[in-house]
């Protein structure tokens, strides 16, 4: 049987001979409480699970109006999954969000901060997470 996370994604999800982990935190809009939960629920079951380090990461943000309070919390819960992660790919967040993001990571010490990057087309991240794209 296969496994979901609890944002609803099969875990761990093959793509192209690679392995990734994606996070669904899209379509949220304005429902930052619900979002709070899911990612909560997310990172419990990251860090309690006992796969291998250095997953490769692929976080889903599109359509939601993200309040400075988000960001922070988003930004906090990358800094304490960072040790299972080796790449983390943002998908469909503002280039503005994206920066918010990347300065609290960098503020907060994280590992991940020089190494994150940003995409507007999911097919193109999840090429980049396993390998196939610089």
């Amino acid at each position: 049987m296969l496994k979901k996370s609890p944002s609803g994604s099969l875990c761990p999800y093959y793509y192209k001979g690679g392995e990734l982990h994606p996070l669904h935190y899209g379509s949220y809009h304005d429902d930052m409480d619900k979002l709070s939960e899911i990612i909560d629920a997310e990172e419990a079951f990251i860090l309690s699970a006992s796969s291998p380090d250095g997953r490769r990461v692929w976080i889903d943000l599109y359509e939601n109006n993200f309040t400075d309070s988000m960001i922070m919390k988003l930004s906090q819960h990358i800094t304490n999954i960072s040790p299972k992660i080796s790449k983390l790919a943002l998908v469909g967040c503002s280039k503005k969000v994206f920066n918010k993001i990347i300065k609290q990571l960098y503020d907060m010490d994280c590992n991940l901060a020089g190494q994150v990057k940003l995409f507007d087309d999911p097919e193109i991240s999840k090429d980049w997470l396993v390998g196939r794209t610089h």
